[in-house]
């Protein structure tokens, strides 16, 4: 399928690849980190077919490893594509429920907003597998590319296995769902952590990159607005003391 994703560079080092199903504000997006050695990919979209992992190599053909931020289908779609996953083992349960390819493809029509002619396409091109192997990921686990080191840090949250990744050094994070949009926390059914431990991770992540960092997340292409840990945790204090009312829209 034309057109299916758009890369887009940030600098010589990132790049963000995103799937374009659908018109709507939100973005489906992951990113590539190239360090000197090896090469990073956080998340691996729905896996609609199997051309991201060509989308990649031309970028770069240097040995790759898939960060996965959380097991939810829109980012471990495609992960049965690479040869060394990683993702925490607490997300398990949640990607075991939805990886079929039947469940992934439902989701895809649900996000597509029911394109008829990208699912058409999607059930004779997707990768087939159920399941996928993957490396158990913990907060602290690093990754070394080569002059960029990806440090993972746990954001339970959006789900108690949920990851980010940061180039500390560079000041530069990727969020995944953690931190999914600036209007958007995720944390909305039993799956997800408490709102006072997402709390405590978006903390330990501010005191670790700063508050001038670049923040990507899978649902964008650009980075956050600077100073986003700031406004989240202020956000956080107003709803625990009661500041603010509830979202009807």
């Amino acid at each position: 399928m034309d057109n299916l994703y758009t890369v887009t560079p940030v600098n010589d080092q990132v790049y963000v690849i995103s799937e374009n199903i659908t018109t709507r504000p939100i973005k489906f997006a992951q990113q590539l980190i190239v360090g000197k050695n090896k090469a990073a990919l956080i998340d691996a979209g729905f896996g609609i077919d199997r051309e991201l992992l060509n989308v990649i190599r031309q970028i770069t053909t240097k040995p790759l490893v898939c960060l996965l931020t959380h097991g939810d289908p829109d980012h471990t779609g495609g992960a049965s594509l690479f040869d060394s996953v990683y993702m925490n083992p607490a997300d398990d349960e949640i990607m075991k429920a939805a990886f079929a390819p039947a469940d992934r493809l439902h989701d895809v029509d649900i996000a597509s907003g029911h394109n008829e002619a990208l699912v058409a396409y999607m059930e004779t091109s997707m990768p087939q597998a159920t399941s996928f192997n993957y490396q158990p990921l913990q907060d602290g686990d690093t990754f070394d590319l080569g002059g960029i080191i990806l440090q993972a840090v746990g954001m339970p949250g959006h789900s108690k296995g949920s990851m980010c990744f940061v180039d500390v050094k560079n000041h530069v994070g990727f969020t995944g769902d953690g931190i999914a949009t600036a209007t958007m926390c995720e944390l909305y059914d039993s799956r997800c952590a408490s709102l006072t431990t997402w709390e405590t991770a978006i903390h330990k992540l501010h005191n670790l990159i700063g508050d001038q960092a670049q923040l990507f997340s899978g649902h964008r292409i650009d980075a956050f607005p600077v100073s986003v840990l700031s406004m989240l945790e202020n956000n956080i204090d107003e709803i625990k003391a009661g500041k603010v009312e509830a979202d009807h829209h």
